[in-house]
């Protein structure tokens, strides 16, 4: 599942505003949210790619890892579902 993200105008904005939204969440929160991601599949929805951006960041500030991947600063990817295994997330076989 892949999506070719190129920024529109409100792109840091709406962003931001998905990072905030989703900073609240706990970490299970989080993967849970991922997960719901991985079972929908990537769309082709503008706003849902932005989305999946913002996840990337914050998995990354709290994980120092995401599930969410990222090539060349465009090409969003979404892997198989994550589940927690103490602090970590790590993937579902």
């Amino acid at each position: 599942m892949e999506y070719v993200l190129i920024q529109r105008s409100g792109f840091r904005e709406e962003l931001l505003k998905n990072h905030a939204q989703l900073e609240k969440l706990g970490n299970e929160e989080l993967v849970t949210s991922y997960n719901r991601q991985v079972e929908i599949g990537i769309v082709g929805v503008y706003s849902q790619a932005v989305f999946l951006a913002a996840m990337r960041f914050v998995f990354l500030k709290r994980f120092g890892m995401s599930p969410v991947e990222m090539e060349e600063g465009i090409l969003l990817k979404l892997n198989k579902p994550v589940k927690l295994v103490k602090e970590e997330w790590v993937y579902v076989d």
